[in-house]
């Protein structure tokens, strides 16, 4: 059968309906616990009906159409019909405000809304008069996850185009050859940290060639499981599902309260999520830990002290150990012969740590062959640990606005610390403070500008923006700081837009700083602020339970911990131990030791953080103004 490259997404389930017609893919764990899907035939079937259903509806190519849906396994199925029938797909998840509503749909000029469930239907409803684009509202599913039946439903949609197809067996294939795939397809407003939704302008084209690309460097299998849990409309989880469907994997959507059972049951080979639920499993893991015997915990830090010195020796012998600049060959031939002899030293007691990390791996199924990080930075602990424990992690690094993917590591060569180098096709500028580029010195910092036909149109009646962020040559503007190894990988080192100007002139990157303070077992979430201030200071988020059961007497209300003389003791030994000249700070980026305030609670999912478990930095920070202010009192 073809391997062709196809040039639109109406192609990956046509392509995976006549190559595994009966395989089943794109589970949801049914009430009952069934883990349950669709073979691709089917869901080939259903993208056509329900595409030849909204040709009948009157959808005409170039409409944009709202696709308002959270994780579902019916969200592939919608976002393809709906681009195969020439509409630009608008897709945000349930949770999107009302205040961007208010923006997204009146700026887009959507005519029609696909909506996750009825309640969906009901809240657009009442809104409908602050939206006088918008035609009708149809149901995609109901409560089990079966498309829902009825008037305006996908199930009537659905109706329509079979029986349409019934009379025209062409219709959706001429209307997809009709559509031209560098045409816009998609409008992803972001939910970023600030300022008002961007509507992010891309087309087939770009996408498809993000996704091959993609699958070229990780190397998804037929025989691989993938389990996600990101949101549909969020540009990396979109380009995992294309992919699942381009090498006809099964496919598992999930969420937080089922995880775990997931993981263990379904077993998946990859597992694609971002940082904060890895921060999480590691957590969890050190929290077990701490539960367990001290003769217990010293046995698990022992081997895994080894399998971090297994992970960067193996790094050393086969060149991907996080350098920055070329090393000496001669220093290098020795630091490699060195690694090998470390390596074959350490040979049994890696073979051991194998039955001590055993129930770890049997926590995420025992099956997983790479964790795939995207959506923001990794913390060094743990990317560490991970390593340690023999997950492979592959980190990818992008933006809505290059159809998700820049970068990612390679499998066979995970570098450390970096997120790998650029996929084919891209060309990169690193420029500093004057404009120059710098790509070709290696650690040196600057914006990276990027190249390529996977980058967005522009932003959506934004000329303004284009004008901002494109630069004459066509290069675009990510406003992420990163500087680049001797072997041309990448390193994340800050975005423009987070970096802290302190009264006295010097600008900080604040993420180093956090990545290395949540190391801390005491600090589950941390964000350091300082802007105009003499000095940095910090709103840390506690790992409650480890404060508790160090510090002897804290208050019951955890809102007393930020006055309690302990607490404070212990975070400004924190503080202290991890952020200093000793471990490579400069002096105007350390925290001066009472200058952090201890929150009471999570940031919050809803109003402080995006989808993808990212800080809304302005908006914490508005939130917390008086205890920031009282902290440089």
């Amino acid at each position: 059968m073809s391997t062709v490259r196809p040039l639109r997404f109406y192609e990956f389930l046509s392509s995976a309906a006549q190559r595994w017609p009966e395989k089943e893919s794109f589970r949801r764990r049914l009430p009952g616990g069934e883990l349950r899907g669709r073979s691709y035939a089917e869901m080939k079937r259903l993208m056509d009906q329900l595409a030849a259903g909204l040709i009948q509806a009157g959808l005409q190519v170039g409409d944009r159409v709202l696709l308002l849906c959270d994780t579902s396994p019916n969200w592939l199925i919608a976002d393809a019909a709906l681009v195969s029938a020439g509409g630009v797909s608008t897709p945000r998840g349930t949770d999107v405000t009302d205040d961007d509503l208010n923006y997204i749909i009146p700026h887009s000029e959507c005519r029609f809304a696909l909506v996750q469930k009825s309640k969906d239907r009901q809240r657009l409803e009442k809104m409908r008069g602050a939206f006088p684009s918008l035609e009708r509202i149809w149901v995609i599913e109901d409560d089990r996850a079966e498309f829902a039946g009825g008037a305006e439903s996908v199930g009537a949609l659905l109706e329509s185009g079979q029986t349409a197809l019934a009379g025209d067996a062409q219709l959706v294939q001429r209307r997809v050859a009709a559509t031209d795939p560098n045409a816009l397809a998609t409008l992803i407003y972001t939910s970023g940290t600030t300022g008002a939704p961007k509507g992010v302008m891309l087309n087939q084209t770009g996408w498809i060639q993000a996704i091959y690309r993609a699958l070229d460097r990780i190397a998804f299998r037929e025989s691989d499981r993938v389990l996600s849990l990101l949101p549909p409309w969020h540009a990396f989880e979109r380009t995992v599902e294309y992919a699942c469907a381009a090498r006809g994997i099964d496919f598992l959507t999930t969420n937080i309260g089922s995880l775990k059972q997931d993981l263990v049951e379904f077993r998946p080979t990859v597992f694609p999520s971002v940082p904060r639920i890895w921060e999480s499993v590691y957590n969890g893991i050190m929290a077990q830990l701490k539960k367990g015997t001290p003769g217990r915990q010293r046995l698990f830090h022992f081997f895994l002290s080894v399998g971090e010195m297994w992970a960067a020796r193996k790094a050393v012998l086969l060149g991907y150990d996080p350098q920055v600049e070329r090393p000496n060959f001669v220093l290098g031939f020795l630091r490699r012969l060195l690694a090998l002899i470390a390596l074959c030293a350490l040979m049994p007691l890696k073979l051991l740590s194998m039955l001590i990390f055993k129930r770890i791996h049997g926590a995420v199924g025992g099956k997983l062959r790479v964790s795939v990080s995207g959506g923001s930075a990794l913390p060094a602990v743990v990317d560490r640990f991970l390593q340690a424990i023999g997950i492979p992690v592959v980190e990818g690094y992008g933006l809505t606005e290059t159809s998700a993917i820049i970068s990612t590591r390679d499998l066979s060569h995970p570098t450390a610390l970096t997120v790998g180098t650029p996929l084919e096709g891209y060309q990169l500028r690193i420029k500093d403070e004057s404009g120059v580029d710098v790509k070709s010195r290696p650690g040196a910092r600057g914006t990276l500008w990027v190249k390529s036909d996977q980058i967005l149109m522009g932003y959506y009646k934004r000329p303004e923006l284009n004008d901002l962020c494109f630069d004459r040559d066509g290069f675009f503007d990510t406003g992420d700081i990163m500087m680049m190894t001797y072997r041309g990988e990448l390193r994340f080192a800050g975005r423009a837009k987070d970096t802290i100007a302190l009264g006295g002139g010097e600008n900080v990157e604040p993420v180093p700083i956090e990545d290395k303070l949540i190391e801390s077992e005491f600090i589950d979430q941390v964000m350091v602020v300082g802007d105009d201030r003499k000095s940095l200071g910090a709103l840390i988020v506690p790992n409650f339970d480890r404060v508790r059961a160090r510090v002897n007497g804290a208050p019951a209300d955890v809102r007393q911990w930020n006055e309690h003389k302990d607490v404070r003791q212990l975070f400004r030994g924190e503080i202290t131990r991890l952020i200093s000249k000793d471990t490579g700070f400069k002096s105007f980026e350390t925290i001066p030791g009472n200058c952090f305030y201890v929150a009471p609670r999570n940031f919050d999912l809803d109003t402080e953080m995006t989808r993808t478990l990212k800080m809304k930095r302005p908006v914490i920070k508005d939130n917390f103004a008086p205890q920031i202010n009282a902290m440089y009192e």
